[in-house]
């Protein structure tokens, strides 16, 4: 796969069968809650003695997958997870993806490491309020998976997340154009005293990502043009800009999102169209 960007618009996740196969489910927040968008709730397992918490998802037919997304968990920068595949229901058939066991937190490159200050593994999330771990796969044919977390060190010893992202993602052949825009917004002001004394409050930032994309042949307007209806303005979804090239860069690119407005596609000449597009971070 290439490292163009992609879009993870129609989530799967949301309509499958989901089920706690080790650990326990905390019964006030049900893996369930992770088809939820917002942030008010979130889903937990309690892991088993050695660490681990699995469970399971099954989709109402064979769909066509190559992204799988846990957004906004709360596991150590040790956690490891595993992602596999299936063809059957229920975990049967063949087993046609297996991540293997990986770490589950991004960790900084060697040009990102604050030499003499760092240590040589450093989680690339650093102080942020939140982690997620990705999966890129080749598209894959499946209709059931499982997700395999192991963490001894995760906060009050949960292994709690608030989304997941599952699916075929948009990757155009082209990528996006120079010219994008990574800014972090907030609803922050400042208050000019009478004696010239500037206050403010602060407040959570959020990101916002603008870029354009100039080169959709006819084969990808109707995919693009489709991904627009399905979400609208109104529903969340996982874009990752430089996906799978590691360190900093990938995380402050890649985010649960909605679109600002509907982007507009236009046919500036022979079988090429052009889409400006701006998200902000949800």
């Amino acid at each position: 796969m290439s490292n163009n960007m992609r879009m993870l618009i129609d989530n799967l996740w949301d309509t499958a069968t989901l089920s706690v196969a080790a650990g326990t489910e905390v019964s006030s927040l049900p893996v369930a809650n992770s088809q939820i968008y917002g942030r008010s709730k979130t889903a937990a397992i309690t892991p088993d003695g050695a660490g681990n918490s699995q469970f399971t998802f099954e989709l109402g037919s064979l769909q066509l997958i190559d992204g799988l997304v846990l957004y906004r968990h709360w596991l150590s920068d040790l956690a490891t997870w595993r992602v596999e595949l299936f063809d059957g229901t229920e975990l049967t058939g063949t087993r046609v993806y297996d991540s293997d066991t990986v770490p589950a937190v991004a960790t900084k490159t060697l040009g990102e490491l604050n030499w003499l200050v760092d240590t040589l593994v450093v989680s690339v999330f650093g102080n942020w309020p939140f982690k997620f771990s990705q999966c890129w796969m080749p598209p894959t044919f499946a209709r059931s998976g499982r997700i395999t977390i192991s963490d001894t060190d995760a906060r009050d010893g949960l292994h709690e997340f608030d989304r997941v992202f599952l699916g075929r993602s948009f990757q155009p052949t082209f990528n996006f154009s120079y010219g994008h825009q990574h800014q972090w917004l907030s609803a922050e002001a400042q208050r000019v005293t009478a004696a010239q004394s500037v206050f403010s409050t602060a407040r959570p930032r959020h990101r916002r990502v603008a870029f354009s994309l100039d080169y959709l042949s006819e084969q990808e307007r109707p995919h693009m043009s489709e991904a627009i209806r399905s979400v609208g303005i109104t529903k969340d979804f996982f874009i990752s800009m430089f996906p799978e090239t590691g360190g900093r860069n990938e995380i402050e690119y890649a985010m649960s999102a909605k679109f600002v407005g509907n982007p507009a596609l236009s046919g500036n000449f022979f079988n090429n169209f052009t889409a400006p597009i701006e998200v902000r971070e949800a």
